[in-house]
């Protein structure tokens, strides 16, 4: 499941895309083609609103990250301050390898994660794209790019493609030894669209062209994300999982994790599963406030009352027999408590299933751990 976010992933996706840049170059795309319009457009405002913006694909739907940077960035005191609040892990949540190079990206590209105020990534790694949207000054962060070796088309509708390896080829003797940046990166800052309302970027292998704009059918509509987006409703920041590989449980069709709240006060953690049937949502329902009353994270061996408390459950119904589930941080860090239950697969044991990711015990094996065992 390391695929399914690259928050935790930055060394992975590094060492990824290391292993492609070793191998042949993986066939052109059109995520640098001069061909087809748009690529901007709205998209700001809300989950909901980001999706509108992203045709619905199998690639764009079976995972997607998204953060309300500029809510959290207030709601934290900035990027640097309270790192150790309840807000500091939601930084840099949908663009999480341009935080990862915070630091030392700005002064080359022009823009960072903070630029945007929203941000949203889908599909799965090596051909994830990622999206800021917020206001931005095209000819600057093109007059940075250019000076970075980048090569710019236009893409008409106020969109210019800038691409630095358009056969998708990695130039490892660009990157700083000491830094790992260079133009390109490793690959996922191979192509990069700039209009005044978005930043929209790309792998190695990832087409722009056929995720954004929506063409046709968007997210926000698609028959499976779209009801776990209204289940979400607002949220600060949001993960979906779609895909079946992912998940590895045919017992949750789908699933989305995220977290709302307008203050430290009122965090919450929110969990919305797709069960194959009405009887599944119910069982989601039951299992969750057990698990939290009394179970516990089978991977780290606590209590999950010690990380959250106060569950809530409610079943949506529908096609999509989805069980809406929601707890109360109890952690400083509260924001970090969806995020570490996506890093660590760690979800499946609030829902009363088997946690695939389970922990090695002392002189064993890895084994699938049921939420029951002792």
């Amino acid at each position: 499941m390391g695929e399914i976010v690259r928050r935790f992933g930055r060394s992975a996706a590094v060492v990824a895309a290391l292993a492609l840049a070793a191998g042949s170059a993986a066939a052109c795309s059109s995520s640098g083609s001069t061909s087809g319009g748009g690529g901007g457009g709205a998209g700001s405002g809300s989950f909901k609103a980001a999706l509108k913006n992203v045709h619905a694909t199998a690639q764009t739907s079976n995972s997607i990250e998204y953060g309300d940077t500029a809510q959290v960035t207030k709601l934290n005191g900035g990027t640097t301050e309270g790192e150790s609040g309840p807000f500091a892990g939601l930084l840099g949540v949908g663009a999480d390898q341009l935080r990862g190079y915070s630091e030392l990206l700005p002064e080359h590209t022009g823009f960072d994660y903070t630029t945007g105020s929203t941000a949203i990534s889908f599909g799965t790694a090596p051909n994830t794209v990622q999206v800021l949207y917020g206001t931005f000054d095209p000819a600057a962060i093109g007059a940075k790019l250019a000076a970075w070796g980048y090569k710019s088309s236009d893409r008409g509708n106020g969109v210019t493609a800038w691409v630095f390896e358009d056969d998708h080829k990695i130039d490892m003797s660009k990157l700083d030894p000491s830094t790992g940046v260079g133009p390109g990166m490793t690959g996922w800052l191979n192509v990069v669209w700039v209009s005044k309302t978005s930043i929209v970027y790309g792998g190695a292998t990832s087409d722009l062209a056929a995720a954004v704009p929506a063409q046709g059918k968007a997210l926000a509509d698609d028959p499976v994300v779209g009801p776990l987006a209204d289940c979400l409703g607002s949220p600060l920041a949001a993960f979906v999982i779609t895909d079946q590989k992912q998940i590895q449980n045919s017992k949750v069709s789908a699933i989305a994790l995220g977290v709302t709240g307008t203050s430290a006060s009122d965090l919450r953690m929110e969990i919305c599963a797709s069960a194959p049937d009405a009887a599944g949502a119910q069982a989601f329902a039951t299992d969750f406030t057990k698990a939290v009353s009394s179970g516990k994270d089978l991977i780290t061996d606590e209590p999950w009352s010690h990380l959250m408390t106060d569950p809530k459950t409610s079943v949506l119904g529908g096609a999509n027999h989805i069980a809406q589930l929601s707890a109360k941080p109890t952690e400083t860090r509260a924001g970090s408590l969806v995020v570490g239950l996506v890093e660590k697969n760690d979800f499946l044991g609030l829902l009363g299933l088997p946690t695939p990711a389970a922990r090695v015990p002392a002189g064993g094996t890895d084994t699938e751990t049921s939420p029951t065992s002792s």
